[in-house]
């Protein structure tokens, strides 16, 4: 990490958005940086006839509580840099200081220019998991995204999803949680839900594991208690509430384990294109209403497809590496009652 990088860190630790690890990678590159408490003090000097003494103070009393320095023992405004327990505390107040004086005060100002938004994103045919600055676990399926920034901090924990993403939210009764997934917000103090809002789809989907959920649109809002489900219809922007067996099934997705409930054959494609990263073309517009139940385990995605063709009238096949789903004219007969007009 060059200088940026740790400049970059210590507006983090203004802001309140460090992480543990992060701070005490910004600790240990202060204690051994002998160059830049020198380059330090001469900015502290530069800075110091630009900026008041009160705002001095104040900045080096919140830098001081964030790093778990002793405030009880702390020298006079004017001496405080120079003392030994400043040392290495001054090298951060003078860069805060050095970052003001050259006139970058928008790093201190407005913190939503200050500091990016962090984006986890997820390929295709991928899923991953991350621990976010607050211990809150998050799994991310295929073809899924969050964004975090300055609204994740020490009063609130914001973040925006687009695609799939179980959250095990780490309790704190102070800093709601809330998932914004376009239209629908998911606010949680310390619970596990699972929220799907993918944007091809037509649905945005809430469901709840543990502990309790508030789920609002600008014009309607539901508490949710484990195995439930909200679903916001984008088209209507109705929102409906319903129980379900059990929840957890509908995060199984985590486990490379495909499950589908009553869906229509066209929605079931778009989560076996995310989950193969294969692209798959629907021939026949009859035959995206079909609905199919079950369930499929670490399975080849031909293997799925063969499932799929005992359950409704399709046949496949691959063409210039896309897959081909075609009605089964010989079989449709047979179908004909499993077919539902939405």
């Amino acid at each position: 990490m060059n200088t940026d990088n740790y400049i970059e860190l210590i507006v983090r630790l203004i802001h309140g958005t460090i992480t543990m690890e992060e701070k005490q990678l910004l600790t240990n590159w202060l204690n051994k940086r002998d160059e830049f408490d020198q380059l330090a003090e001469e900015q502290w000097q530069l800075a110091s006839h630009k900026i008041n003494e009160q705002y001095q103070s104040e900045q080096l009393d919140l830098i001081e509580q964030k790093l778990g320095f002793d405030t009880n023992k702390k020298p006079s405004t004017k001496q405080r840099h120079l003392h030994p327990v400043w040392i290495r505390f001054g090298a951060v107040a003078a860069s805060v200081l050095f970052l003001l004086s050259i006139g970058l005060n928008y790093y201190l100002l407005t913190p939503e220019q200050a500091i990016p938004d962090s984006i986890v994103s997820v390929d295709k045919g991928q899923k991953a998991s991350l621990t976010l600055p607050d211990g809150t676990k998050v799994w991310l399926n295929s073809g899924s995204q969050i964004t975090y920034g300055t609204r994740f901090n020490n009063k609130e924990r914001i973040l925006q999803l687009d695609g799939e993403a179980f959250f095990d939210v780490a309790p704190d009764k102070d800093r709601p949680f809330i998932v914004e997934a376009g239209p629908v917000s998911v606010k949680a103090l310390g619970t596990s839900f699972n929220v799907k809002s993918y944007g091809d789809e037509e649905d945005i989907q809430t469901v709840l594991t543990s502990g309790k959920v508030e789920v609002f649109t600008d014009n309607t809002s539901y508490t949710i208690e484990p195995d439930q489900r909200v679903v916001y219809n984008k088209a209507t922007g109705d929102m409906e509430k319903t129980g379900v067996t059990n929840g957890l099934m509908y995060a199984e997705w985590r486990n490379n384990r495909l499950i589908f409930r009553s869906e229509t054959l066209e929605n079931i494609v778009r989560q076996l294109e995310r989950t193969y990263n294969t692209e798959i073309i629907i021939e026949s517009e009859s035959l995206k209403q079909y609905k199919i139940t079950g369930s499929a385990g670490n399975n080849s995605l031909e293997s799925i497809l063969q499932i799929m063709a005992l359950t409704c009238p399709l046949t496949y096949e691959v063409k210039n590496d896309k897959i081909i789903l075609k009605e089964n004219i010989k079989e449709k007969e047979y179908y004909n009652k499993a077919l539902v007009i939405q």
